[in-house]
């Protein structure tokens, strides 16, 4: 495989990847324990992921119990997650952390397909940058009489391929995420 091929089907697809996980985050019908990764707990002085230190469950859509490891700990981890952007408030029962989830009001649902819709604009224009770095390398080669005009146009019909394959995937991904932000 080309190297110019390989680099741009590698960078475009991490960024897609990225992509991936940061919407799964998006809270949509059901609860995902994704939303907790971003979360870090002071933990004796080290900050340790959430998921790390205590079992997470959640039953169905309403509460999540996050029961911890070390139960000394679980004032920490309510704190961490209020001071997170989730927008929970975590209840610390006798070591036992329980958060109740109000459902999603219409209103709710409109800013998180928002937020949805402007982090799929963010990913796209990632790709896009990542075309353009491509195009440049490409270009820089020709006037440097590293490939010919013919791979020149090749490279460059390849990149734009790609790029439209990739912010297509992007342009998949966020509608299912919205139509099950939508349809809960």
């Amino acid at each position: 495989m080309d190297d110019i091929l390989k680099e741009c089907i590698d960078k475009m697809q991490k960024a897609l990847s990225s992509f991936s996980i940061e919407i799964s985050k998006i809270r949509g019908g059901t609860i995902n324990k994704s939303i907790f990764d971003d979360i870090k707990v002071d933990y004796y002085g080290a900050q340790t992921p959430l998921n790390q230190l205590c079992n997470i469950n959640t039953n169905e859509a309403s509460s999540i119990i996050l029961s911890p490891y070390d139960a000394s700990v679980a004032d920490e981890i309510v704190k961490s997650i209020q001071k997170s952007d989730l927008g929970f408030n975590p209840n610390n029962d006798d070591g036992v952390i329980i958060i109740n989830v109000p459902p999603l009001t219409q209103e709710r649902r409109g800013e998180l397909v928002k937020f949805l819709n402007k982090q799929s604009e963010n990913y796209k224009i990632s790709i896009r940058n990542i075309r353009k770095e491509l195009n440049d390398k490409v270009k820089r080669m020709f006037k440097n009489k590293d490939i010919t005009e013919d791979k020149e146009k090749s490279d460059l019909k390849i990149i734009q391929d790609q790029t439209d394959k990739f912010v297509n995937l992007i342009v998949i991904e966020t509608n299912e995420k919205e139509k099950e932000i939508i349809n809960i």
